[in-house]
């Protein structure tokens, strides 16, 4: 269910505006649900990057890219949790190393995932935007991610979490520019986007806005998800600045980041003419990523949830209550629906 009124209109208006067709990309004049796999296969490759100007801090990244259903063969690409454990998520769509497909500048998107969470937190959205023409690439948030103990402050982190997206924005568009690479010329400087979960949805917001003087405004950025995002580190300024595509996600059960006050404020105070709020009623924080894929994983391996607080992984207990059990808003439905407003703004919004 989607809230009503100014709401339900604008996310309506949304998909309406699908009905325009994306030719000039190649995409289908009457393309595929936003919610369901698109025309393309979807290559995935991980790789590391050093950022000189901090240190050579590094950034573990994940990229999913749009391939030739006709080259896609090869077993599903399997997302490493705990190795040693010989324990993986399968992915649905994705296959390591296939060719890119041959287009010219397809929109880019960067994922910033939760506080304390990982860049696979949400590998369906991923896939599922490869499929529909982006080029999608996550950063590992050095410092702020499951394997980080204690892990960097929660000041430092608000600094670095933008600057790794803006770093990551340079290094993908000087590959493209590289002749020798494979994404030579695939990547749209143009049609740039960023969606984050929590404090990656804070990282989404800190693109167009910047923060208190420490982090500049990106103005590659062109539109942005944030969902359930953290928006108490922004003034009513900052918010106010934003005047690009926006499309705010949240649940009506989230406790750890309400919407009242969080995506009500950011609602009310960013400028931009293009938008859009969908609250997912019922949906609870945990809902938009892989909690129960995670938590079924290790149970699958033979480490129920009371063990989960001796190997590291206390904290997912919580989450996993939350979303995972029986009698709760379905998983499934709340991602389904997170994914089809994703993929239909930016199909509306980076598509040029």
């Amino acid at each position: 269910r989607i809230l009503p009124s100014p709401v339900l209109l604008g996310a309506l208006a949304l998909l309406f505006a699908l009905t325009l067709s994306t030719t000039a990309l190649g995409f289908p004049a009457s393309p595929p649900a936003p919610d369901s796999p698109g025309p393309w296969a979807v290559g995935h490759d991980s790789f590391e990057i050093l950022d000189p100007s901090r240190d050579d801090r590094p950034l573990p990244i994940e990229a999913w890219y749009p391939a030739d259903p006709e080259q896609a063969t090869g077993e599903p690409t399997q997302y490493p949790l705990i190795p040693l454990l010989g324990l993986y998520l399968s992915s649905q769509l994705a296959i390591d190393d296939l060719p890119v497909l041959d287009r010219p500048w397809m929109p880019l998107v960067v994922f910033s995932h939760g506080s304390g969470s990982l860049n696979i937190q949400s590998t369906g959205m991923m896939e599922l935007l490869a499929s529909h023409g982006f080029v999608v690439v996550a950063p590992n948030h050095t410092g702020n991610t499951i394997w980080d103990s204690p892990g960097d402050s929660f000041e430092v982190t608000a600094v670095n979490r933008p600057l790794d997206v803006s770093f990551l924005i340079d290094h993908m568009l000087a590959r493209s520019e590289d002749p020798e690479d494979p994404f030579h010329n695939h990547i749209s400087p143009l049609s740039i986007g960023v969606v984050g979960h929590s404090f990656g949805g804070y990282t989404s917001l800190a693109m167009p806005a910047g923060l208190d003087g420490q982090v500049p405004p990106d103005p590659r950025v062109r539109a942005i998800v944030p969902t359930s995002a953290v928006t108490s580190l922004h003034t009513d300024e900052e918010l106010a600045s934003i005047t690009i595509p926006t499309m705010l996600i949240g649940g009506t059960l989230d406790d750890v980041v309400p919407i009242d006050p969080a995506t009500i404020r950011a609602f009310e105070l960013i400028s931009s003419r293009h938008l859009y709020r969908a609250d997912i009623v019922g949906a609870t924080h945990s809902h938009f990523a892989n909690i129960c894929d995670i938590g079924n994983a290790l149970i699958d391996v033979g480490l129920p949830i009371e063990t989960w607080p001796f190997i590291g992984a206390g904290d997912l207990v919580f989450y996993y209550n939350e979303a995972c059990v029986p009698g709760v808003f379905p998983v499934d439905e709340a991602r389904r629906i997170q994914t089809l407003y994703t993929v239909a703004f930016f199909r509306r919004h980076l598509y040029l």
